[in-house]
């Protein structure tokens, strides 16, 4: 993914870089992955959540607020084995991206980077961070 901001180009590693957001919504967001803290959206109108946040209602279009995500375990609920990454993400090939469900019901994609053996839909995940350098953080699934 490639984001764009005036003159600066930046390429995102399935995760954000800490630099100045286009957003003051996504700026707090990124301030607060800093600090290994994962913000979720919750609809100011109608209370639905979002997880990664957005900042306006998929279903009522309202403004969303952010609310500190606190669950670290989740399910196994999909998996892909990536073989032909992106350019960006070709030394990392083949590596798995997964859908992990928590306890209340919010979904997260994010890479499971220690797997030993095959994924089983179904297994235990626990979110974690990974700062790949020091201007990009994200977060992935430990098995």
């Amino acid at each position: 993914m490639v984001v764009v901001t005036g003159k600066d180009k930046k390429e995102l590693y399935l995760g954000y870089t800490t630099d100045k957001a286009v957003t003051p919504f996504f700026q707090e967001f990124l301030e607060n992955l800093e600090q290994e803290r994962l913000m979720k959206s919750v609809c100011k109108r109608c209370g639905a959540e979002y997880l990664p946040p957005r900042q306006h209602c998929q279903k009522c279009l309202s403004e969303c607020g952010l609310q500190e995500f606190t669950e670290r375990e989740a399910e196994l609920r999909s998996y892909v084995i990536v073989d032909f990454a992106p350019e960006s993400l070709t030394s990392r090939a083949p590596y798995i991206v997964a859908i992990g469900e928590f306890p209340s019901g919010l979904r997260l994609t994010a890479h499971i980077t220690n797997a030993m053996s095959m994924p089983q839909v179904g297994m235990k995940l626990k979110l974690a961070f990974d700062r790949i350098d020091e201007k990009k953080i994200t977060y992935k699934w430990l098995v």
